[in-house]
C-alpha cells in the first residue's frame, strides 16, 4: 500500500511534556490529509516502572512481565488515539488480521504490543510487511546508529547510511547498551526478508518526517 507510513515512536515519548505529544498529534493530523497511518507506540518510563514494581513483589515469568509492557505501550496507544479520534480507530489494534481491515476504513491505526516475547520494533516491522510497506520510519531515541556506545566511546563511528548485514555483526559484538540499541535481530530479520529499509530519526524532532518524506535523510538509513 503506498499511500500507507508505518511510524514506530519509541516510548520515551511519553516519558517527556505534553507539548512534544501534541507536536506529533498535529504532525499526524497533518500527514493524514494525504496518508493512512499505522503508529507502533513504545511503553517507556511507564513500562520501566510497573515491570519493577512486578519484579520487586516476585513476578518472574517473563509472559506476565511483557504483558505489563505491551499493557503500557497499549495506554500510551491511547493517549495518541484519543487526541486523533476521529480519524484513528477508537481503540488500540489488537492483531494484523483486525489491522488490515481497519487501515482501510480509518485514516489512523495505533497499536502497542502485541504479543509477549515481541519488541516494538519487531511490532513495526511485522505492521509494514503485513500492510506491504517497503519503508519503516523509526523516532527512536538516538539521532544516528553508532558503531559502539556514542557516550562510552568517543571515536564512535556514526553511519548515514549502514546494511542490515552490518548491523547485525555490531548487535551481536553487544557494543551497544540496552537503552541504546535501538533495534533487535528479529526486526532485522523480517525487514531482510521483505526488503524493508528502515529510516532512524531523533523522537525529540517529530518534523524531519516532513524531510524523509522529500528523500532526505535525517539520521541513519538501515538498507536490506
Amino acid at each position: 500500500m503506498d499511500d500507507v507510513l508505518v511510524i514506530k515512536i519509541t516510548g520515551k515519548l511519553f516519558d517527556t511534556d505534553a507539548s512534544l505529544i501534541k507536536g506529533y498529534v498535529e504532525i499526524f493530523k497533518d500527514l493524514s490529509r494525504k496518508y493512512k497511518l499505522a503508529i507502533i507506540t513504545g511503553g517507556g518510563g511507564l513500562a520501566r516502572k510497573y515491570i519493577g514494581y512486578a519484579r520487586e513483589i516476585g513476578v518472574s515469568s517473563n509472559y506476565w512481565l511483557d504483558m505489563i509492557g505491551i499493557r503500557s505501550a497499549q495506554l500510551n496507544a491511547y493517549l495518541l488515539i484519543s487526541s486523533l479520534y476521529p480519524k484513528a480507530y477508537p481503540e488500540p489494534v489488537n492483531n494484523l488480521e483486525e489491522l488490515l481491515r481497519i487501515i482501510n476504513n480509518y485514516e489512523i491505526a495505533v497499536l502497542g504490543g502485541l504479543i509477549p516475547g515481541q519488541s516494538t520494533a519487531s511490532v513495526a516491522l511485522e505492521v509494514a510487511e503485513a500492510l506491504g510497506v517497503n519503508k519503516v520510519i523509526d523516532y527512536s531515541a538516538i539521532d544516528k546508529v553508532y558503531d559502539k556506545d556514542p557516550v562510552k566511546y568517543p571515536d564512535a563511528k556514526p553511519y548515514n547510511k549502514i546494511s542490515i548485514t552490518k548491523l547485525r555483526e555490531i548487535l551481536r559484538q553487544k557494543q551497544l547498551p540496552g537503552e541504546y540499541a535501538l533495534i533487535d535481530l528479529r526486526a532485522l530479520d523480517i525487514a531482510e526478508r521483505s526488503k524493508i529499509t528502515i529510516i532512524i530519526t531523533h523522537y525529540k524532532k517529530p518534523e524531519t518526517i516532513y524531510d524523509i518524506l522529500r528523500g532526505e535523510n535525517p539520521g541513519t538509513i538501515i538498507y536490506p
